[in-house]
């Protein structure tokens, strides 16, 4: 189902001033619009894409979106864009080296001809996440987005878990985004982030099943260590209450309160596009 929402204080002249944050995958292509003046958000769209679409005609229909949408033919501040794929690896920074990103990634996953590689540091561990977006894709955005920077979807999911859920926190706590077929499971502790990993799954059996696959691989009890669900879970899913039989405190992410949101937002759950307005920590 494609969403707009848009806040009276909205100024189309005023782009310029404003920062965007774009978030694409096969299942879809959402952006929204931060005012710095009052670090609100102001703006949210959302085309959603049929479930057949293949990455050569996901690279179509974002070029044809980004032609013909009256708010992304606009000149913004800044431009953020989250690609959504399982295909990233955090390397420890004392590890890392710009001249092994081939090697480094090739550990992990298959490197595809039209594979390009991109990378970002983490603002709160000594890491970086290593990942790939299609060739024809990032050339698409970089020339409707000028100065457009790259990022995987896992790094504001492990932004904002090490913000929010850990620091002096010392308690761990897991955190679950769903989108498309895959959901991404971060884990944190304090300072330490101890797993960032992505499942692919087909039903709901198999999504409550790699929960419980890092319940019992990391030693976690269900009855003391809650999991904050975001992304593509509706609240009236039955995968909720599989969940919570298993789990005490299952709960659905809030919005983060470093920023403020329109009440226009309010018509869909807050979880929804965690990840995309999160996207702002990494920078």
């Amino acid at each position: 189902m494609d969403i707009v929402f848009i806040d009276e204080t909205f100024d189309i002249n005023q782009t310029k001033n404003y920062h965007i944050s774009i978030q694409a995958g096969l299942n879809g292509y959402s952006f929204s619009v931060l005012d710095p003046l009052n670090n609100k958000y102001i703006l949210l769209k959302h085309f959603a894409f049929e479930p057949t679409l293949t990455d050569a005609k996901l690279v179509e229909k974002i070029t044809e979106i980004n032609g013909n949408d009256e708010f992304l033919t606009r000149e913004y501040r800044s431009a953020l864009f989250s690609y959504q794929s399982p295909r990233y690896t955090l390397i420890p920074a004392p590890l890392f080296n710009k001249d092994n990103l081939k090697t480094y990634f090739e550990f992990n996953h298959f490197l595809d001809d039209t594979d390009e590689i991109h990378y970002n540091g983490l603002k709160n561990i000594d890491a970086f996440n290593l990942f790939v977006i299609p060739e024809p894709l990032s050339a698409a955005v970089q020339k409707a987005f000028s100065g457009v920077r790259f990022f995987s979807q896992a790094t504001p999911l492990a932004e904002h878990g090490l913000m929010f859920y850990g620091g002096k926190r010392t308690k761990k706590v897991v955190m679950a985004n769903i989108y498309g077929h895959n959901i991404d499971v971060v884990v944190v502790e304090g300072d330490n982030l101890l797993l960032c990993n992505t499942f692919p799954w087909k039903n709901e059996q198999d999504l409550v099943w790699f929960i419980m696959y890092v319940y019992e691989q990391l030693k976690l009890s269900g009855s003391e260590i809650p999991l904050v669900i975001s992304g593509e879970l509706r609240k009236t899913s039955p995968v909720f209450d599989m969940l919570r039989s298993y789990i005490r405190i299952v709960r659905f992410e809030k919005h983060n309160d470093h920023f403020k949101y329109s009440y226009t937002f309010n018509k869909i759950d807050q979880h929804w596009f965690a990840n995309l307005f999160n996207l702002r920590l990494c920078v």
